[in-house]
C-alpha cells in the first residue's frame, strides 16, 4: 500500500477543536465503521486536495445561544490568511450585526461597519468563534496525510449523506494523539469529513460542546477574482 507523510497535520485539526468535542453522527451505509485501506487513502488525500484549489470560498455557521453567525470568507491555504464579512440576525433581545472580518493563525480583526478604515485587531482566543475561524485555517496543507497512520489512529466512514442533491461520503477522523494506555475520547473523533466521489472536501463538522448543534464549514470551490474583501495589514506589516 503507498502511504503518505506524516499524520500530524490532521491531528492538529482535530487537537484545534479542544478536548471534549463530540461528533455530529450521520446515518446511513450500515452504521460507523473503520475505514478500509482505500478510504484512508482517499481521506489522506482531501487536505492536499483543498489546498491546492486555494484561495477557496467558505462559509461557516458557529451556533450561538440565541442565534447563529454566518461567515463567508475567501481563505488562502498559502499565506494562512482569510478575509470576508459576518452576520448575526437580529433577536427580540438584540439587534442584527454584521461587519468585515479578517483572520490569520494567531490574531483575528473585524471592522463591524465593513467599509475598511475600522480594523481591530486581537489575539486569537478561546471563544466559538474563534476556534472556527481556526479550524478553518487548518482544513488545506501542502501535502497528503500518511493513510496507514490515518486509519491506525481510528479514522471511520460514519455514512452517505446528501447535500444539494450530491452524495457524499462522510469521514470521522482520527483521534487526537493520547498518552499512552489513554482511552479514545467519548463520542469518536472531533470532526466529521464529508467528501465527494472525486475526493474534493464539502463539508466539515464539529461539536464545540456536547449537546450544542455543531459548527460547520462549507467550502464552496475555488474563490472567484476579487471575491472577499481587502482585509488589514497582517500583523506585523508596516
Amino acid at each position: 500500500m503507498r502511504t503518505y507523510g506524516s499524520s500530524r497535520p490532521v491531528a492538529m485539526v482535530a487537537a484545534a477543536v479542544a478536548a471534549g468535542v463530540v461528533l455530529a453522527g450521520c446515518g446511513g451505509g450500515g452504521g460507523p465503521r473503520p475505514v478500509t485501506g482505500e478510504e484512508a487513502q482517499q481521506l489522506a488525500l482531501v487536505r492536499l486536495t483543498t489546498y491546492e484549489q486555494s484561495p477557496v470560498a467558505l462559509r461557516l455557521r458557529i451556533p450561538g445561544p440565541v442565534a447563529a453567525t454566518t461567515v463567508d470568507a475567501v481563505l488562502d491555504f498559502r499565506t494562512r490568511r482569510a478575509t470576508g464579512t459576518y452576520r448575526v440576525p437580529g433577536t427580540a433581545g438584540a439587534p442584527a450585526a454584521s461587519g468585515a472580518l479578517a483572520w490569520d493563525d494567531r490574531t483575528v480583526a473585524v471592522d463591524p461597519d465593513g467599509g475598511g478604515t475600522g480594523w481591530a485587531r486581537r489575539a486569537a482566543g478561546r471563544d466559538p468563534l474563534d476556534r472556527a475561524l481556526l479550524l478553518a485555517l487548518r482544513l488545506g496543507h501542502d501535502r497528503p496525510e500518511n493513510a496507514q497512520l490515518l486509519a491506525r489512529g481510528g479514522a471511520t466512514r460514519l455514512g452517505e449523506r446528501r447535500l444539494d442533491g450530491t452524495s457524499y461520503t462522510v469521514f470521522g477522523g482520527p483521534h487526537p494523539p493520547r498518552r499512552p494506555g489513554e482511552a479514545p475520547p467519548a463520542g469518536g473523533s472531533a470532526l466529521s469529513y464529508w467528501v465527494d466521489a472525486g475526493g474534493g472536501l464539502r463539508r466539515v463538522e464539529a461539536r464545540l460542546t456536547p449537546g450544542a448543534p455543531p459548527v460547520t464549514v462549507d467550502v464552496l470551490g475555488r474563490a472567484a477574482p476579487g471575491r472577499g474583501t481587502a482585509g488589514p495589514q497582517p500583523a506585523g506589516s508596516r
